[in-house]
């Protein structure tokens, strides 16, 4: 059997065109790497219980509903299982919803799962720092770009 090898992807360069694209089409970016580091290493190590995010990208028309992210070394990407490895700086917002919709095979009709978005507010407010949140009808975003 022939094994094909899938090219290797070059992250800094994503990382590059993706800054780019956020200077051309963006009018102010309001988290930087570092910020949103903080946000997601204070998600991880918290007791709140996050059942699931949505997530907008630079560039794209559609949202993502991927689970909580993790960072991928050297921690300016952050891993979006199933989704992929992207760099921070793609993201647009983040989503924390009352209500997530878990999906289900074989035609089952989607799962309504609550969501405690206080508890999640209040992991990311015990920061100390001022993340650029607005409130939304569902939840609250986390905002990385403003258009």
């Amino acid at each position: 059997m022939v094994r094909i090898k899938e090219p290797a992807v070059d992250m800094n360069a994503l990382r590059l065109s993706a800054k780019k694209e956020v200077a051309r089409n963006y009018s102010a970016s309001l988290m930087s790497n570092t910020k949103w580091r903080l946000l997601f290493k204070a998600l991880e190590a918290s007791d709140a219980d996050i059942k699931g995010i949505a997530v907008k990208f630079i560039g794209a028309n559609q949202e993502w509903s991927p689970v909580l992210p993790s960072l991928y070394p050297p921690y300016v990407y952050v891993d979006l299982w199933p989704l992929n490895v992207y760099p921070l700086v793609e993201i647009e917002w983040i989503e924390f919803r009352r209500v997530v919709v878990k999906k289900r095979p074989k035609n089952v009709p989607s799962e309504l799962v609550p969501q405690d978005i206080n508890a999640i507010r209040a992991v990311i407010e015990a920061t100390g720092k001022h993340f650029p949140i607005e409130d939304t009808e569902q939840g609250f975003k986390v905002i990385g770009h403003l258009k």
